[in-house]
């Protein structure tokens, strides 16, 4: 991986896409909230880290006052879809705690792990189990900021342990945005990628279907073996559609 909530960038505006919601009332103040998400995108692009060279995905989440839990699939193609490259699926797992702190002002914990079903030496990637903080400001009607931080521990195939940490700041602007990334916030952690990344894109609602782009442009060092033949820093136009019934 890398992956991390690499995945949640493709940017996480292109992996939330409900399908449906259906609400069970529990009490006066509280009720239970189902929905689901599926959708394609032309790169599987997250945390500045190329994924897949296209990918379907699906999830499905559970609300409950201000808890969560929800899992979400990623189909993973080395090459795109037309190339014969299948290397398995990933799926995520995560849960947490989100509140409104005053009118404008939002903030959430919660943990996350990643997993793939290949296995084996010439697996797809590792295992990833990490914490989420995130912040956010609604600054006007229009116009918001979102801080979000990931601290946690990738296990490779071997064994091996190495921590991680990943950082975001977002703005977002009727639907426009920009997003800067940064992995090896904490300095201490040996063996750390130390990586930016940028991100922007514009996502809207059209009729049923709900369609992002994006254009992403990484350091180097954050190339996977699929762009291996770019040179300096790796880059992609990223667009993705989903439906919602």
């Amino acid at each position: 991986m890398f992956k991390k909530f690499k995945k949640q960038a493709l940017t996480l505006s292109f992996l939330i896409i409900p399908l449906y919601t259906y609400s069970v009332s529990t009490q006066a103040e509280t009720e239970m909230t189902f929905s689901s998400n599926m959708g394609f995108m032309s790169d599987y692009v997250y945390r500045g880290v190329h994924q897949s060279g296209s990918s379907g995905y699906g999830g499905f989440d559970v609300e409950y006052g201000n808890f969560y839990v929800g899992t979400w699939f990623a189909d993973l193609q080395e090459g795109g879809w037309n190339t014969n490259t299948h290397r398995g699926f990933e799926y995520d797992v995560y849960a947490g705690f989100g509140l409104d702190i005053t009118d404008a002002i939002s903030a959430s914990i919660g943990y996350t792990i990643y997993r793939y079903t290949d296995k084996g030496a010439n697996a797809f990637d590792d295992d990833y189990d990490e914490f989420n903080i995130g912040l956010s400001f609604a600054m006007s009607d229009n116009l918001s900021v979102a801080i979000d931080y990931a601290n946690g521990e990738n296990t490779a195939t071997d064994q091996s342990e190495t921590d991680y940490d990943v950082g975001t700041i977002t703005i977002d602007y009727l639907g426009a945005y920009v997003l800067f990334g940064a992995w090896g916030i904490n300095e201490d952690d040996t063996g750390e990628t130390d990586a930016e990344w940028m991100e922007v894109g514009y996502s809207r609602t059209v009729g049923d279907f709900d369609i992002a782009g994006s254009f992403i442009l990484s350091e180097k060092e954050l190339a996977t073996a699929s762009d291996t033949q770019e040179d300096g820093d790796f880059s992609r136009f990223v667009f993705s559609i989903g439906t919602s019934f």
